[in-house]
């Protein structure tokens, strides 16, 4: 061995044994302040490692890895690394997108990279491999779009163009094709940049054993996979060489995601949405499908995606719950694209429209009110240009017609003006236009003296397993009439449907009595009804099956007042819309000519015109209507009266009172209370939020 050799291997032992001796003047350090009993048994010491912070454990960790990796140095007799430039800079590499050799700029495209290919099966939001979604663009800007249904052409060469914390408003006629164009962008049939986290609310979840709380909670699957990391790692005494990662990064990751904070977020959310405590840990197999529905909601937003994809959220929210949701989207930073037929919350939660018509994608800044007026504006507009233009071509024409064979002079101007009229061709106004209004139109029964409908004391209780019944609500005392126009509304499980049911008679009351008019003729529209329908009939072989004597021609008749005209009425019921099943709905009550009509939640899958026109209708109608809806135009179009089912508390039974004012004053006295309970709630401590019944 020569000279240089042997200083080198004296300088590699001192350098290890300096290194020894710092280790172990870290470790004497630590275990001074290390107050656990030295008798303490090896269960009583992980118990007492539970309590030490994230911090103080992380620490250990820290200092347990440079150990062994020093150790492993020394071993191999390699010398110690340079430290770390403090700025963070290194040689040859490149961030994403600056530049570097080593890095590809997020404007390439949206081709797949390691922003999320961990191959676990959920996206990941922290972590190294995610710090593309720090530097990437989150706006969204696809241009050339195309969209098919099977053979059928939904957009057309469409430009869809999203600003990052933007919440839209994607609206226009049933068919067109907003679910489907939802559902691309979910599926990955229309490609988005890999580090935007997507998440479509469509389907409700699968009833098990999990409670409600922790089905939204489990919706994290970064969140549950770290967590089992976790206990994974703190159950060996040291971080594993081949660990895709160590337990300082499952608390750092942790941190990111506010894991400490998750239950009381998702037990807000579930509150907000009407589920009580009690509710709350329940099995979601005890729920129905609009309950799971609202837990899918609940779990999408406890997420947070990047961009959050709503389809009809509002169909299974009463007004309570709706109201919670406005309040809570109105605060929401992240893209949101809404598809509903519910007016009053898009004009409450959205700041830009998109309108999906005439197979392209048009935009329109403000919510949906402004979309009505500026599109009108625009038609306007459009038509008047429109006329000018004519005039103009109508005139050369003219001029072309009586000059065009005639004198030299006037043969040469006329060619002139062919030229104008071929250019005034080429620039005419494209006039935006709608399709032919629906028409609806309910025909009523020959007017009936009151009371129709008198309710005398009555009380109502469904009794399970031959016990007494749990009275839901008591003491009712009212009339309808063929000039009665009334809203029904309240929270979810309240008892409103059940309250149509006492009206037409399908239940009876345990105390009181409901009095009817000998002759009267009553109408209820449910979506349960939707549901029974014989699919595989078309429209005119179900109207002619609700009596014998129905011809064709009166079958034909019923389905028109509705839009159910041409091939339409002979299609199967499986393959309409649920716009139009609903629709066909109508015309079996129009056919019943009723003196009063029950309807049930009727705007559940209509489109904003149809609802404009159903609305239209009711006020046509010369009979008495009530009906149980959450939908804010229908109720400011067609109800004189608010009758309030509240449900029971402490044991007593619920009540149904008239609401003396409007409905934007109801929705502002809901609203006034949740911010009450959010206000109480950061006073003492607490997540906010309660029972949103309340």
């Amino acid at each position: 061995m020569g000279r240089k050799e042997k200083m080198a291997k004296a300088a590699e032992a001192a350098m290890n044994a300096e290194l020894n001796a710092s280790t172990s003047d870290v470790l004497a350090e630590q275990a001074s302040k290390d107050v656990r009993p030295a008798a303490m048994g090896k269960g009583e010491e992980k118990l007492f490692e539970k309590k030490l912070s994230k911090e103080e454990k992380k620490a250990i960790l820290a200092q347990k890895k440079a150990e062994r990796e020093a150790k492993k140095r020394a071993e191999r007799g390699e010398p110690e690394p340079a430290p770390a430039a403090e700025d963070g800079s290194s040689e040859g590499g490149g961030m994403e997108g600056d530049g570097g050799d080593g890095g590809s700029k997020a404007s390439q495209g949206f081709a797949p990279h390691a922003v999320n290919d961990s191959g676990r099966g959920f996206f990941e939001k922290t972590g190294s491999n995610v710090a593309l979604r720090t530097t990437g663009n989150m706006d969204i800007r696809i241009g050339g779009l195309q969209l098919f249904a099977g053979k059928s052409e939904l957009i057309s060469n469409g430009v869809l163009q999203l600003v990052y914390g933007t919440k839209y408003g994607l609206v226009g006629r049933n068919g067109v094709g907003k679910t489907s164009l939802l559902r691309a962008l979910s599926t990955g049939q229309i490609p988005l940049p890999p580090w935007l986290h997507i998440v479509h609310v469509e389907q409700e979840i699968v009833g098990g054993e999990e409670t409600a709380l922790e089905a939204v909670m489990r919706a994290d699957k970064e969140r549950e996979w770290l967590l089992a990391k976790e206990a994974e790692l703190s159950a060996r005494d040291d971080d594993p060489d081949d660990a895709d990662v160590t337990l300082g990064e499952v608390y750092e990751r942790l941190d990111l995601l506010d894991s400490d904070n998750a239950a009381a977020r998702a037990a807000t959310l579930l509150s907000g949405l009407g589920f009580d405590q009690s509710m709350q840990n329940k099995p979601t197999r005890a729920y129905s499908g609009g309950w799971r529905m609202r837990i899918a909601l609940a779990q999408a937003l406890f997420v947070m995606p990047d961009l959050l994809l709503l389809d009809e959220p509002t169909n299974h929210l009463d007004v309570h719950a709706l109201t919670w949701l406005e309040h809570f989207l109105r605060s929401w930073e992240r893209t949101v694209l809404i598809v509903s037929h519910d007016r009053g919350f898009l004009n409450s939660t959205t700041t830009k429209t998109i309108h999906l018509h005439r197979k392209r994608l048009w935009y329109y800044g403000g919510n949906y009110d402004t979309f009505v007026k500026v599109r009108a504006e625009h038609r306007a507009h459009q038509s008047a240009v429109s006329k000018i233009h004519d005039r103009k071509v109508s005139h050369i024409k003219q001029f072309i017609s009586r000059f065009g064979q005639g004198h030299k002079k006037m043969a040469k101007q006329a060619q002139s003006r062919m030229k104008q009229l071929a250019k005034l061709q080429e620039e005419a106004t494209d006039v935006d236009f709608d399709d032919p209004y629906l028409k609806l139109d309910f025909p009523s029964a020959t007017n009936l003296p009151p009371p129709c409908i008198s309710v005398t004391e009555v009380s109502f209780g469904y009794s399970i397993d031959g016990k007494p019944p749990e009275i839901l609500y008591a003491n009712l005392n009212f009339g309808v009439d063929m000039d009665s126009r009334v809203a029904v509304i309240g929270p979810n499980g309240a008892g409103k449907s059940t309250f149509l049911k006492l009206l037409d008679g399908s239940l009876n009351p345990v105390d009181g009595h409901v009095g009817r008019h000998a002759k009267l003729r009553l109408a209820r529209f449910t979506q349960h009804h939707l549901e029974m329908m014989d699919l595989s009939m078309n429209p005119v072989e179900h109207m002619r099956s609700l009596d014998d004597d129905v011809t064709l021609e009166e079958a034909r008749k019923y389905l028109a007042r509705f839009g159910l005209t041409g091939d339409l009425a002979l299609k199967p019921i499986e393959v309409l819309s649920g716009g139009q099943k609903s629709r066909l709905a109508f015309a079996e009550l129009a056919f019943r000519q009723p003196h009063i009509l029950l309807l049930d939640e009727p705007t559940n899958h209509l489109d904003l015109e149809t609802i404009e026109a159903l609305a239209m209708a009711l006020n046509h109608f010369e009979g008495g209507v009530v009906f149980v809806s959450h939908d804010e135009r229908l109720i400011e179009l067609v109800a004189d009266e608010l009758w309030v089912v509240n449900r029971g508390e402490g044991g007593q039974p619920g009540t149904v009172t008239v609401f003396q004012g409007s409905f934007e004053e109801y929705r502002k006295m809901l609203e006034q209370e949740f911010e009450a309970g959010l206000a109480k709630g950061k006073t003492k401590g607490k997540a906010p939020g309660g029972n949103a019944s309340t």
